[in-house]
C-alpha cells in the first residue's frame, strides 16, 4: 500500500470517527450542582456556561474543586454520569482519572519517606533485592519517580491476570532490563510507572501492603477522601459511563492536532523518536481504556492509570500538601519539608522525554509547571483529568470528566478555561486585603 492510501485510511478513519457517533446524540437539558464559596460565583457560572456553549461535551459529565487554604471553595458539577438512561453527574459519582492516579501513587511515597521508611537517594535494590537484574542494580528511588530508569515497558506482555497476582508481577517487573541506561535519560513510564512503585512499597511498608491497601488505610480513610486505587465492587453503581477519546492513541491525537503538544507527540512518534509504541504492545489489554467500565477491571490495582473517585479528593490531597501538608484539623499527610523537595529538586534542564517527545519536568512523581509566577506540581491524565498544588497560593485544584477529549497533557480547554476562572477570583481576593 502507497503512503499516499495510507494517509488517505488514517485520515478517512479520523473523519468518521469524529462525526458519524454525532449523527445518533442525543440532547439533553444542561444539568449544574454543587456549591461555591462568596467570592467564586464566576466560576460556577463558567462551568455552566461551558456546557450550554459545547466546551463541555454534552454526552459526558464532569466535576471541578478547588480547595484554598486549606477550605473546599469549588465543589462543583455537572452533564450526565450516563448520557445514554439520563442518569444525572451528581455530588458522589466517581469517575476515572487514568495518569492523574500517578500523582497520588507518589504522595504514598512521599509518605513512606517521611516516616523514615524509604529514602529518594537509595536504590531501589536495598528495599527489594530481585530488582538488581539486569542492569538495574544502581536504580535510586529518585529516578524511578523521575521516570529515568528506563523501564517505560516490560518485555514480558502486561496482563490482567498478571496484575492480579501480585508476587507474579514482581517477579516480571525485577527482571526488565531497562530500555536504556538508567539515568542518563528520562522517558514517561506511562503504564509501568505505578506498578513499579506499588511493588517498592511493598517492600519498604513494615505490613507489606500493596499501593492502593495503604492508600486506603493511610489517607483515604483519615483523611476522608472518595478515592481508589482498586474499587470496592460496592462503589461501582456510582462509576461514570466513559466516553469520548481514550481508546486510540492515533485518533485522539489527530482530533486533538489544535493542541502543540499534541502534535509534538504525534511528530515524535511518525519520526520513531517516541517509545509510546513499544509501551502500548508491551501493555497488552491493560492499555485498552475500553475495559476500564468493568468492575472486574477496576477493582484490580493499576496505580499509574485506574484510579477512581471524585474531583473533590483530588482537590482535598493537592490542598492539603499545598497548605504545608496539614490539614484544618490538624492532621499530617506529609511534611512540608518532604513538599518543598518536590519543587526545589526539580531540574529544569530543557531535556526531551524518550515517550512523548516534549520537553517536561518531573520531579518525585509529579510534573512541575508554573502559572502566573507559581511553582506548581501535579499530575495530568488522559482525556483531560487533572489534580495540581500551587504552594505558594496555597490551592489545590483537580478536573475530573467521564467523557475523554483529545488534550491529555494539561491543556485542555474546560480545565484551563476553570483554572484561570479560579486564579482570577483569588487575584481579586487577595487585592482587596
Amino acid at each position: 500500500m502507497t503512503v499516499t492510501k495510507s494517509a488517505f485510511l488514517v485520515c478517512a478513519t479520523a473523519i468518521l470517527t469524529v462525526y458519524l457517533p454525532q449523527l445518533w446524540t442525543t440532547t439533553r437539558p444542561v444539568i449544574t450542582g454543587g456549591t461555591v464559596q462568596p467570592g467564586f460565583e464566576s466560576v460556577a457560572k463558567l462551568f455552566r456556561e461551558n456546557f450550554e456553549n459545547g466546551v463541555e461535551y454534552s454526552t459526558g459529565g464532569s466535576a471541578y474543586s478547588v480547595y484554598y487554604k486549606g477550605s473546599k471553595v469549588v465543589d462543583i458539577w455537572g452533564g450526565y454520569a450516563d448520557s445514554e438512561t439520563g442518569r444525572p453527574w451528581k455530588e458522589d459519582t466517581i469517575s476515572i482519572f487514568f495518569s492523574t492516579t500517578k500523582g497520588i501513587a507518589a504522595v504514598c511515597i512521599a509518605a513512606l519517606v517521611d516516616r523514615g521508611l524509604l529514602d529518594y537517594d537509595k536504590t531501589v535494590a536495598s528495599y527489594w533485592p530481585e530488582f538488581a537484574q539486569n542492569g538495574k542494580e544502581n536504580v535510586t528511588v529518585r529516578e524511578l519517580l523521575n521516570h529515568q530508569a528506563g523501564l517505560s515497558y516490560t518485555h514480558d506482555k502486561l496482563t490482567y491476570p498478571l496484575t492480579a497476582d501480585q508476587d507474579a508481577l514482581g517477579e516480571v517487573l525485577a527482571r526488565a532490563p531497562p530500555a536504556w541506561e538508567p539515568g542518563t535519560a528520562h522517558g514517561y513510564h506511562a503504564l509501568s510507572f505505578g506498578l513499579y512503585l506499588s511493588q517498592l512499597l511493598r517492600r519498604a511498608d513494615p505490613k507489606h501492603r500493596t499501593i492502593g491497601q495503604f492508600f486506603k488505610e493511610e489517607i483515604a480513610q483519615p483523611f476522608d477522601v472518595d478515592f481508589y486505587i482498586g474499587l470496592p465492587l460496592e462503589s461501582y453503581h456510582r462509576v461514570a459511563r466513559l466516553k469520548g477519546d481514550t481508546s486510540s492513541v492515533l485518533v485522539t491525537l489527530l482530533k486533538g492536532l489544535t493542541s502543540p503538544s499534541n502534535r509534538q507527540l504525534l511528530w515524535a512518534m511518525v519520526t520513531g523518536k517516541s517509545d509510546l509504541p513499544k509501551i502500548l504492545e508491551a501493555s497488552g489489554d491493560t492499555a485498552d481504556s475500553s475495559t476500564f467500565t468493568s468492575p472486574e477491571v477496576l477493582t484490580l490495582e493499576q496505580p499509574s492509570a485506574t484510579g477512581i473517585g471524585t474531583a473533590r479528593a483530588v482537590a482535598k490531597i493537592y490542598g492539603i500538601l499545598a497548605n504545608g501538608g496539614q490539614s484544618v484539623e490538624g492532621q499530617r499527610l506529609v511534611s512540608g519539608d518532604i513538599i518543598e523537595k518536590f519543587l526545589s529538586e526539580a531540574k529544569r534542564d530543557g531535556s526531551i522525554d524518550r515517550t512523548i517527545g516534549l520537553a517536561t519536568v518531573v520531579n518525585l512523581g509529579f510534573f512541575i509547571d508554573e502559572y502566573e509566577g507559581s511553582s506548581r506540581f501535579g499530575h495530568p491524565g488522559a482525556g483531560g483529568m487533572q489534580g495540581c498544588a500551587d504552594p505558594q497560593r496555597k490551592l489545590g485544584i483537580s478536573y475530573l470528566s467521564s467523557y475523554g477529549s483529545q488534550f491529555g497533557l494539561g491543556d485542555d480547554p474546560r480545565f484551563t478555561s476553570l483554572q484561570a476562572a479560579t486564579y482570577a477570583c483569588i487575584n481579586k481576593l487577595e487585592a482587596q486585603k
